[in-house]
């Protein structure tokens, strides 16, 4: 009996969840990002489902912000790679592409959720997790690790990712 409530209670937490593809498309089409271009979203990050269309727009030249309007609603940056070609045809595109450099631009504000990473020699690990501070790219901020909630420094990457430093 225990058995079976467990299932359904992690059947249910399972449902309970933003499906992640809708918002890397919506991403993608924020940025108006074409060919090999990849939405970078943890596969362990868990949102609520929102109930609205999702909200995109493009937060620099690497990074859209999407949100969901449902209340209390969620806000995620979500850095997108893409091949040199693509990246230049998408700074044309961008109104102000030309007057602001990404290190201008504030990529990330306190609260917001960031993919961090770590590495040592050839092998690098990444995890959620939410910023402490404000920063741009190149510059250091304080980063909450989602899953330890350790608290670590990092540097602002222009794909919206934050590197931790030593």
């Amino acid at each position: 009996m225990l058995a079976l409530l467990a299932t359904s209670a992690a059947a249910q937490a399972q449902q309970a969840t933003q499906p992640l593809e809708p918002i890397r498309q919506a991403a993608l089409a924020a940025l108006q990002a074409e060919g090999d271009a990849q939405a970078m979203i943890a596969p362990g990050l868990r949102l609520a489902p929102c109930g609205q269309a999702l909200i995109a727009v493009p937060s620099g030249a690497a990074v859209a912000e999407v949100r969901c309007a449902d209340t209390p609603g969620w806000r995620l940056y979500v850095p997108v790679r893409r091949t040199a070609t693509a990246t230049a045809t998408a700074q044309a595109r961008m109104p102000n592409a030309a007057e602001e450099s990404p290190e201008s631009a504030v990529m990330v504000k306190r609260g917001d959720p960031v993919m961090l990473r770590a590495g040592i020699g050839g092998t690098e690990v990444r995890m959620g997790g939410k910023a402490l501070g404000q920063a741009r790219t190149g510059g250091i901020l304080n980063v909450e690790n989602d899953s330890s909630h350790r608290i670590v420094r990092g540097r602002l990457l222009a794909d919206g990712s934050v590197q931790v430093v030593n």
